[in-house]
């Protein structure tokens, strides 16, 4: 009875100790699970399955990126990770238990708590946990063997320990010794997973809730506005760190995380060339050179680009896994469904009809041609006039406007930068009537000026009355005033 008791007190403990694991990645670090899963592109063909073979801890590699696959689903990965790091504390246990008795407990938790932490990091893959738990295992299986008969245990404890090096390793110590979770990231992951998911008022959610504020915050809150046509209108109601709030820098400085997240704005621009650019030096970069949203990714830029035998290419992978496997039959040349071409036809009026010798780092330069080929494309001018707005280039702002958008009823944001433009040149009343310039922001512009020129210079006390657009007005008066 009492035997019985504690082996209910023992599935309950683990229980409760599987429940806790799996609420800790469900609810604090569930996009780290699903940033890990998208990096990562696990085959079912012969060749990449015999390739783990050829290496030791091949059984924990493979069965490692075969479940991380499943961290594509929501709860998939937490409930992967509690089942995984749960066998890992019931080894621990046993060992220890015939030495420790009852206080095996102590450092069975620490030891789970610990390998719960290195899970935190990016880079320590499962397999990691994986090999640890099947050296346990071995372990118990050489001393059962040992304990049962010395003359006959030793050897096959022999051969189970070289066995288990061919099929557990000795460990992934390759990454860091520990890790602790980290909020800043996840928030950055969970942008970059809801916007990779289409879940934008999920976004919108995190955006608003969270006052974090980086490159990377902007770059999607300025196209999450910019896919709902409100770029200009929201521009200056968040955090903007410049032109790299538009567009993320692809350098030898830039980490593989916001080269992989680079390509979504091109992507959506339409010019699959930087798409294309942007997305390749991403997966290069990642942790394992691969990944199956950088892959779908290709494929979609060859379909839209009409290269059917290098889209082919990324399909024909994509049909060897077991979660997209779907998703590349649906997008296969003359088997596409209804909705997919109507994506490829809405994506390929944005392609330009020429091309043109251009530095990756020329943006302006790209969102022209763009423009020159397709004036219609509404996204790519609001992100070439607002690009100029933030790099605080007032001339290139008008030349562009004048170019691209003069037919047009201007945004407020571009309405003010006009007249700042105007302002600076001293343009006459009669100039300033051709660019159909709201009245209303013609009256205001006018009396921030006087107070501007009353407060000596001084426009920063004005920002709170007529907001944060007319700082480009005191920047540019400031500029040319010499101070």
């Amino acid at each position: 009875m009492k035997a019985c008791r504690r082996k209910y007190i023992e599935w309950g403990a683990a229980g409760i100790g599987a429940l806790a694991l799996f609420l800790f990645f469900f609810r604090i670090l569930p996009y780290h699970l699903f940033h890990r899963e998208q990096t990562q592109l696990f085959l079912l063909a012969t060749e990449p399955l015999a390739g783990y073979l050829r290496h030791p801890a091949a059984l924990a590699r493979l069965s490692g990126d075969f479940l991380t696959q499943f961290f594509y689903y929501e709860g998939g990965g937490p409930a992967i990770m509690a089942v995984v790091l749960l066998l890992w504390g019931v080894v621990v246990f046993r060992l220890l238990v015939p030495y420790m008795g009852r206080w095996a407990w102590v450092p069975t938790v620490l030891a789970v708590a610990w390998e719960a932490g290195r899970q935190c990091g990016l880079n320590y893959p499962l397999s990691g946990t994986i090999a640890l738990t099947g050296i346990g295992g071995v372990l118990l299986l050489c001393r059962s063997c040992m304990r049962r008969s010395w003359k006959s245990g030793l050897p096959v404890s022999i051969l189970a320990v070289l066995s288990g090096y061919w099929l557990f390793g000795c460990g992934d110590w390759s990454s860091r010794w520990y890790n602790m979770p980290d909020l800043g990231r996840e928030y950055l992951l969970a942008l970059d997973s809801e916007m990779y998911f289409g879940r934008s008022e999920k976004v919108r959610k995190l955006l608003a809730e969270n006052e974090y504020r980086s490159p990377f915050t902007a770059y999607y809150y300025n196209l999450l506005n910019a896919q709902q046509n409100r770029l200009p209108d929201r521009l200056m109601d968040g955090y903007q760190p410049a032109s790299q709030g538009l567009f993320l820098p692809v350098a030898p400085h830039s980490t593989y995380l916001t080269i992989y997240a680079a390509n979504e704005v091109w992507f959506a621009l339409g010019d699959m060339t930087m798409a294309e650019h942007a997305a390749i030096l991403g997966m290069i970069f990642s942790p394992h050179h691969t990944g199956a949203r950088a892959v779908k990714r290709l494929a979609e830029i060859n379909l839209v680009n009409g290269d059917e035998a290098a889209a082919m290419k990324y399909l024909r992978l994509l049909q060897k896994t077991m979660c997209y496997r779907d998703w590349a039959e649906r997008r296969i040349p003359g088997k596409q469904t209804a909705e997919v071409c109507q994506w490829l036809e809405r994506k390929r009026l944005l392609l330009p009809a020429t091309d043109t010798l251009r530095s990756s780092a020329d943006i302006p330069l790209s969102l022209r041609h763009l423009l020159r080929n397709n004036p219609d494309n509404v996204l790519a001018c609001d992100y070439l006039l607002c690009f100029d707005l933030l790099n605080k280039d007032i001339g290139a702002f008008a030349g562009d406007y004048r170019e691209f958008a003069a037919k047009k009823f201007p945004s407020r944001l571009y309405a003010e930068g006009l007249l700042i433009y105007l302002a600076g040149k001293k343009a006459s009343l009669d100039e300033v009537e051709k660019w159909n310039i709201p009245p209303q922001v013609l009256d205001e512009f006018s009396e921030y000026t006087r107070l501007y020129e009353a407060n000596d210079g001084n426009g920063a006390p004005l920002q709170a009355k007529y907001g944060k657009t007319y700082w480009f007005y005191f920047h540019y008066a400031t500029m040319k005033k010499g101070k």
